[in-house]
């Protein structure tokens, strides 16, 4: 996803956006059990907290085909 796409979709879900490198851009959205959900044009993904997503170590994760 690109940096419009991310800010688009950011704000519909109210998130926040994120380049994690190579203008590879996410949508991160805190959920208010602390949980953090990620979003790119590949998955989405459910971290426990921040430092799961930092460890790379999703609970669950949808592949998007």
């Amino acid at each position: 996803m690109n940096e419009q796409q991310a800010e688009k979709v950011a704000k519909v879900l109210g998130g926040s956006t994120w380049q994690s490198g190579g203008d590879i851009w996410l949508v991160l959205i805190n959920r208010a059990d602390g949980k953090l959900v990620v979003l790119s044009d590949e998955a989405i993904c459910e971290y426990s907290d921040q430092n799961a997503f930092d460890n790379g170590q999703p609970s669950a994760s949808i592949y998007l085909a």
